[in-house]
């Protein structure tokens, strides 16, 4: 059984919606982190709930597949991610029963993990990040 590590929620705006998870919700802010890629910037917030983290989304370029989502869907829940031991035979054992991957290969992602996303239509609709935390030895 997989660990969920945590839920994406797709926003145009990060600073917007602290009201929303700090006030009304009561979540713990953990951290933001800013990566600055040719392509794009994001913005990653991350909030502590009692049985897990939300992580809020918002990329500035227009043509960004997140900003397509919310266009298509509006704001809200946009994948979920689940940790594995290892990344790569999680994906070919997965490639195995027809999923295929919008991020391949798998890239260095937020909070110290590499990272890869399964593309939504062959995961029945919903989009699922996988990662895969390095350990220290």
């Amino acid at each position: 059984m997989l660990d969920i590590d945590h839920i994406g929620y797709a926003v145009k705006d990060t600073d917007g919606k602290k009201m929303l998870m700090n006030d009304l919700l009561g979540f713990n802010f953990i951290e933001r982190i800013v990566y600055e890629r040719e392509e794009a910037t994001s913005k990653l917030d991350f909030y502590e709930t009692k049985n897990g983290v939300i992580e809020l989304v918002e990329v500035d370029n227009p043509d960004a597949s997140i900003n397509e989502f919310i266009r298509s869907h509006g704001e809200g829940f946009h994948h979920i991610c689940f940790e594995v031991e290892d990344l790569e035979s999680t994906m070919e054992e997965w490639k195995s029963k027809g999923v295929t991957f919008s991020v391949e290969p798998p890239r260095y992602g937020s909070r110290g993990g590499y990272i890869t996303f399964t593309d939504r239509e062959t995961t029945g609709g919903l989009a699922i990040e996988l990662i895969e935390y390095k350990k220290n030895d």
